[in-house]
């Protein structure tokens, strides 16, 4: 078994609960209140400018070369993810001005710098299981929502679409590889750190999930 799923089967029952949650069957089911969906999106962007900010640290914790391509790369599939987010917030009648005015909600600190702390106190391993649940969880709850339901007069097929594409999933991929390099040599007690952080940002992802739907 994959490290990546060894932390996610031992991270039930807020696995389930993250990528399972209301928020997400409410958008497969193309349910979600319209308000709930565009306080999502402010907060997303500004956590993705927080998540840039913690990606940018696997460049300074890198050991090699190989290291720094990859948090580089990381990065620019992220600035990719932004720009996209923008177009959405667009196309929902959020300027791009509003994004940058809208305070940022707790749910959306606490998560940000928990990822944050985890990558400026420690290794690459530590940050980049920190920053799994965000884009392995999107992956699998974008390719489950595409493959339970294309239908086009979703209000947010669009945004399944984004998540379930083959350049998103990849990107995934990418990240869980790259944790399965750096759990190589880890002892068992270095392995349990970190299936405690990501439990924690598994959980941080569910309270950003009812954040979205309680519009705090």
């Amino acid at each position: 078994m994959l490290m990546i799923d060894k932390f996610i089967s031992n991270a039930k029952p807020y696995w389930k609960a993250y990528v399972e949650h209301n928020f997400v069957q409410q958008l497969g089911q193309g349910s979600l209140s319209k308000a709930s969906f565009q306080h999502y999106l402010k907060q997303d962007y500004l956590f993705l400018f927080q998540y840039s900010r913690a990606i940018s640290l696997g460049i300074f914790k890198a050991e090699n070369f190989e290291q720094i391509f990859q948090a580089q790369q990381m990065n620019a599939d992220l600035l990719q993810e932004i720009q996209l987010h923008i177009d959405f917030c667009k196309s929902w009648g959020i300027a791009e001005q509003e994004l940058f005015g809208t305070p940022e909600s707790s749910a959306c600190i606490a998560y940000t710098r928990y990822v944050l702390d985890c990558g400026i106190k420690s290794g690459l391993a530590e940050l980049y299981v920190a920053l799994a649940p965000c884009a392995i969880g999107y992956a699998e709850i974008g390719k489950r929502l595409s493959e339970q339901n294309t239908d086009s007069n979703n209000p947010y097929q669009d945004w399944i679409n984004a998540y379930a594409a083959p350049e998103f999933q990849q990107s995934a991929q990418n990240l869980a590889d790259n944790i399965e390099k750096l759990c190589a040599d880890l002892t068992a007690s270095q392995i349990e750190k970190l299936q405690h952080i990501f439990n924690t940002a598994t959980r941080m992802e569910i309270a950003f999930w009812q954040m979205g739907l309680d519009l705090s």
